[in-house]
């Protein structure tokens, strides 16, 4: 299965400044090349994986003076994704002449969980039913997987739709034993190993410590769950 190629969450802190010289006549839009420029050169994604609109029209009058530098500077939150706005400032011999503001939706591309098809609520999803999309995205949602690794072995605590993107929120630790049923107790101490039945007294998911009833003894013992319907004594 294809691991993301970089986190689920990515706000990345803006470089403070970045200038450019006006450009010449022959660029209709110096202020939006110039934050393309930034965003661009701040990106920590490969070429091609993010695209930017502007939702602000350039100036109609626009310096082309080449004495022109324009220094541009994020204004507000400073992320990589969703809509931002920038400043960009005019300055000649080293003075103010003139501050914009840019108004932008970043968009980023990034690998998605998704379920693969129809799913009920209660499934234990493996990998058959998880699977990596690519998608532009302007926002990525705080619970969001970094591998739909991260799904498997978990329960779905509902139902979704071939498509829809799985989410932490979305599941649940899938008990290796449950409350009531029998398990495999082994005890190992690395010169002797014992092998038993017990009774689990709660549920339990991988690595947990539960009390089972030690069906011989009928002592209440702890043990680590190690599988499923398998404990370790003596952890």
């Amino acid at each position: 299965m294809k691991r993301f190629g970089f986190a689920a969450q990515i706000p990345v802190l803006l470089s403070l400044v970045f200038c450019v010289l006006a450009p010449g006549p022959a660029l209709a839009e110096p202020l939006h090349s110039a934050v393309r420029e930034y965003i661009e050169a701040n990106m920590p994604l490969p070429p091609g994986s993010v695209r930017v609109d502007f939702l602000s029209k350039e100036p109609d009058a626009v310096s082309q003076d080449r004495d022109v530098v324009l220094r541009v500077e994020a204004a507000g939150n400073r992320e990589f994704i969703g809509d931002r706005v920038f400043l960009v400032k005019s300055f000649k011999g080293g003075n103010l002449v003139k501050t914009v503001s840019v108004r932008t939706r970043i968009e980023v591309q990034r690998d998605v969980a998704i379920a693969a098809r129809g799913l009920s609520a209660g499934n234990v999803l493996t990998d058959d039913d998880v699977r990596a999309v690519r998608r532009w995205v302007r926002r990525i949602h705080p619970n969001a997987l970094t591998s739909p690794e991260d799904a498997f072995g978990k329960r779905l605590t509902m139902q979704v739709a071939a498509g829809t993107e799985i989410l932490d929120i979305m599941l649940k630790e899938n008990p290796l034993v449950r409350k009531g049923k029998m398990v495999k107790m082994v005890f190992d101490n690395g010169a002797m190993q014992i092998v038993t039945v017990g009774l689990s007294e709660e549920d339990g998911v991988a690595g947990n410590i539960v009390r089972v009833k030690n069906i011989t003894s009928n002592k209440i013992v702890y043990a680590r769950v190690l599988g499923d319907s398998l404990v370790r004594i003596g952890f």
